[in-house]
């Protein structure tokens, strides 16, 4: 094989290499959940690039890629002097995580007002720390530990104000790994068994007077089951000595009645004697009262005609 061939074929080489690299600098490949911005010769070239194949100008123009997938920044505050001081003059410390996702609208502000991603987190990191500060400053050390998902809601609220000019959106702010003093700690420690202690004695108290009021319902019970059973003993014997007199109305009724009619036989009967005496009178007077001696001699009644 003579020089000259090979010499072409080495051209050739490096020709095509020269294209193809040419050729892979020409075209970007934007994925689904990715937005692209072209940027040419440090310029912004037209409008946000959609998922796709995108072709440019090799060598002198770049795709600026950005992925629209939810994102979480933590920013952690020791309890030394980095921490947030609370109402009381008490330093704390915590781990706060701030999830977000690129505002797909405002994808070109990236690169025109803050050129990259590392801003806008250097922006979020410093507006977390005032956030924090300035929602611990507004309460104490005893309300951080009671009240930490008011906190929480308000820290994530002044995120929200403090990050609107950024182009993201804030789903979620969430503060966890709450740090104080040694000190404090022991405090809550002891706090907390004296919480469980009043607690337990509460419960206990309860429970008595659970116990109590149970005795009283079944004393009331008893009674109103005694009340009850007399109730129904007096009912019986009112109805009972009432049923006795209406048998005894009743009975002396009767005797009433079986005397009146015996005393209206014997009406009849009189009047029968008189309806008798009445046939059999011959029209003259006869003396009801007749005596039995006249003149100290003896009377002779005249006899009766038939």
């Amino acid at each position: 094989m003579n020089k000259k061939l090979i010499k072409n074929l080495v051209l050739c080489g490096v020709i095509g290499l020269l294209a193809l690299v040419t050729i892979l600098n020409s075209c970007t490949v934007i994925s689904p959940n990715e937005r692209g911005v072209k940027v040419t010769l440090g310029q912004v070239q037209g409008d946000v690039l959609q998922p796709g194949m995108n072709f440019h100008a090799p060598f002198i123009t770049t795709i600026r890629k950005f992925r629209l997938e939810p994102k979480t920044y933590e920013v952690s505050f020791s309890c030394g002097q980095d921490g947030a001081i609370t109402k009381d003059m008490q330093t704390v410390g915590s781990t706060v995580a701030v999830r977000y996702i690129y505002d797909e609208k405002r994808i070109m502000d990236i690169v025109t007002r803050y050129q990259n991603d590392a801003v806008i987190q250097g922006a979020m990191r410093d507006n977390v720390k005032a956030s924090l500060k300035e929602t611990v400053g507004q309460y104490s050390i005893y309300d951080l530990v009671e009240k930490q998902n008011e906190v929480t809601s308000k820290v994530a609220t002044t995120m929200l104000s403090r990050m609107a000019d950024y182009p993201i959106d804030i789903s979620q702010t969430t503060i966890t790994n709450w740090d104080w003093s040694d000190d404090f700690d022991k405090q809550i420690k002891e706090t907390a068994n004296r919480a469980q202690e009043v607690k337990k004695a509460e419960q206990d108290l309860k429970l008595a007077e659970q116990n109590a009021q149970k005795q009283v319902k079944e004393a009331e019970a008893k009674k109103a089951a005694i009340e009850q059973e007399a109730e129904a003993a007096l009912i019986k014997a009112q109805k009972e000595a009432e049923a006795k007199k209406v048998e005894a109305d009743a009975l002396a009724y009767y005797n009433a009645k079986v005397a009146q009619n015996y005393q209206v036989e014997i009406k009849l009967k009189e009047l029968e004697i008189e309806l008798e005496r009445a046939k059999k009178w011959d029209g003259r007077q006869v003396p009801e009262y007749v005596p039995l001696t006249a003149a100290g001699g003896i009377v002779n009644l005249p006899a009766a005609k038939n």
